[in-house]
């Protein structure tokens, strides 16, 4: 319930169970603690490509062929905010324990997840990045979607000027 409404809020919370780590033998020779710790691994991957692919495919070209540059700041502001929210609960303690209590296990479920959490923080790291630039563009496209007709001749050599200092300096609007 709690997950649910965080999500319809844009927000990811990796929910991490109470355990007692203290005695890290102990906590690894408990197959069922193992167990309950794998099932809440899976469910913290399922989380995290719903993120990757999720937002993946609401970016995509032709979900947004008729959106402007206020919608490309929102998404890059939105999934800035959520990445860096994954990224960060990932760096807590009690979820490194858990990982910790996993690597020692040999959990076959571990590799994966890391893999996945370092996605997270490369595409945390990206979408910080394009919105700090996207964020250049903020003024001048609301004042051009403010524009009457025959002032928009007017806005655009800044707008294009910025777009271009954009992708000569993002490492991620290159492409």
């Amino acid at each position: 319930l709690t997950e649910t409404a965080y999500e319809i809020n844009g927000n990811t919370v990796l929910y991490v169970p109470r355990e007692d780590f203290s005695n890290m033998e102990q906590c690894v020779r408990d197959k069922d603690l193992v167990q309950r710790l794998e099932t809440t691994l899976i469910h913290w991957t399922r989380q995290i490509k719903e993120v990757l692919t999720g937002s993946d495919a609401s970016h995509s070209d032709t979900a947004n062929e008729d959106k402007g540059p206020l919608a490309e700041i929102e998404y890059w502001r939105s999934r800035s905010i959520d990445l860096t929210s994954i990224s960060s609960q990932l760096q807590r303690e009690d979820v490194r324990i858990i990982g910790s209590v996993l690597d020692h296990a040999k959990s076959s479920y571990l590799k994966p997840f890391n893999d996945l959490a370092e996605e997270i923080q490369k595409g945390s790291l990206e979408a910080q990045e394009n919105l700090t630039f996207l964020m250049f563009l903020s003024d001048p496209c609301t004042a051009l979607a403010k524009a009457q007709p025959k002032q928009i001749s007017g806005h655009l050599p800044t707008v294009l000027d910025l777009v271009r200092m954009i992708w000569w300096l993002s490492s991620h609007y290159k492409t």
